[in-house]
């Protein structure tokens, strides 16, 4: 039940992030207030309460309330340009909820914090995430869920593990994401590429694949996949849940930005069936906080024992503080509101990228922009995107080569990752023409 005080707390919130009320301004008093939105005046007495309580908010005596002032620099235009770093500049992130929230665990479950908890994680977390992943089709049961630190340490359980079906390989799409590579390196699995572009995936390679290549899993991103930002359609991805299904092959799906999924109607592959095979994870450093390193995955029975086992045998449990601020986070209206922000967030500053390529048409880069995500991939031709990566440095522009996304013999043009979390729209316009200029220069140096 959400109490009229948290939706006035939310509506203030919402103000305070689009600038309605500035830094330093002050707020509505109560009976102002109150009239406005026609709520008695200890129900905004309430709310005014939580927001000095989550710092955004303080109030002086005899004055009245006032908008935090920011201690957020303002960037000026001399400052390095970052479209490598992930996570969302601090007006963004949710830091002050979430450590209303911690606070909240440390009171609700004192206890709990000072032992040792289950390796499949916190009973209460895992019953909200349960409901929660029901709003985006995902039907599971608790026994199904387990907690892990952050989607890497899922992965490298994976790849670890034996899998009911005998195999040795792992299936990976070409580029994917290089710490996904890094684990299979570490754990000696061999790996197997299928290249995909902005249209999917070779259905009939991968079917080859399937039949002769001793596949365990196929690793696959549906969604704003890292580091393309591309999408699979509904087709593509009942056909490959088919042909799994046909040869016996596990899908693991990471679904880390489901969050940020525009069309309530498209629904993950876990959705669509076969899930005696089907993987499922979520991680929530990507749209919540970088550092929070808390992930889920749902398994399949028969890969539940050795997966607890190898988890154990990394740490005995996942931090319950943390455990216990995310769920308490997921409950509140909180959460809402912070995804509402982070899709507007994403999605304008993929608008602007989208614009900027399209104002700089270059035959000698290309690009294929997602609709909202946090991640684009620029195609490069006959140009080395580690030597652009160094001379763009030299403007004070940070970017990051796809190579490291590949697999070492597997057949690719070079290209630029873009991340647009930390980035303001001047300097996604900025940048673009920087690679514009530059790679025409070092096409006519070449010539």
């Amino acid at each position: 039940m959400i109490y009229k005080y948290q939706l006035v707390a939310d509506l203030l919130r919402q103000k305070i992030a689009c600038g309605v009320y500035k830094s330093g301004e002050k707020l509505p008093s109560v009976q102002a207030l109150s009239k406005e939105l026609l709520y008695n005046s200890d129900t905004i007495v309430k709310a005014y309460k939580v927001l000095e309580a989550d710092h955004l908010i303080v109030s002086f005596p005899k004055s009245g309330y006032y908008v935090v002032k920011s201690s957020v620099p303002v960037k000026g235009r001399n400052d390095v340009v970052d479209m490598v770093t992930t996570g969302p500049p601090d007006y963004i992130n949710p830091y002050k909820d979430f450590y209303h929230c911690m606070e909240k665990a440390i009171s609700i479950y004192e206890k709990k914090l000072f032992e040792y908890s289950s390796a499949q994680g916190m009973p209460e977390l895992i019953h909200s995430l349960v409901k929660h992943l029901a709003n985006f089709q995902v039907f599971t049961k608790p026994q199904n869920v387990f907690i892990t630190n952050g989607s890497q340490q899922a992965l490298y359980i994976l790849a670890a593990i034996s899998f009911p079906n005998g195999r040795t390989k792992v299936l990976v799409e070409q580029p994917t994401y290089s710490v996904m590579l890094q684990v299979m390196k570490c754990t000696k699995t061999s790996v197997v590429g299928i290249r995909r572009t902005h249209e999917g995936i070779n259905l009939n390679e991968l079917e080859s694949i399937f039949r002769q290549g001793d596949i365990k899993f196929f690793y696959t991103m549906p969604r704003y996949q890292n580091p393309t930002g591309f999408c699979f359609d509904v087709a593509q991805k009942k056909e490959i849940i088919r042909l799994a299904k046909k040869y016996e092959v596990y899908i693991v799906e990471d679904d880390y930005l489901a969050d940020l999924e525009l069309d309530t109607k498209i629904d993950p592959m876990y959705a669509m069936g076969e899930q005696e095979r089907m993987i499922y994870i979520r991680s929530f450093s990507k749209t919540l906080l970088p550092g929070l390193r808390l992930g889920m995955v749902i398994l399949p029975s028969k890969l539940q024992k050795e997966f607890l086992t190898y988890k154990q045998s990394i740490d005995l449990n996942s931090p319950i503080l943390t455990q216990g601020a995310l769920e308490i986070y997921l409950h509140s209206s909180m959460y809402k509101f912070h995804v509402q922000r982070t899709k507007k967030y994403y999605k304008e500053k993929m608008d602007v990228l989208r614009d900027a390529i399209e104002h700089h048409p270059n035959g000698l880069v290309k690009g294929n922009m997602p609709t909202t995500g946090i991640y684009a991939c620029l195609e490069l031709n006959d140009v080395s995107s580690e030597l652009l990566v160094n001379r763009l440095s030299k403007n004070k522009v940070l970017l990051s080569s796809t190579n490291s996304c590949y697999l070492d013999d597997f057949p690719h043009r070079d290209g630029l990752r873009l991340c647009v979390c930390k980035t303001e729209d001047d300097e996604i316009r900025r940048t673009v023409k920087l690679i514009s200029e530059e790679v025409t220069y070092l096409h006519r140096k070449r010539k």
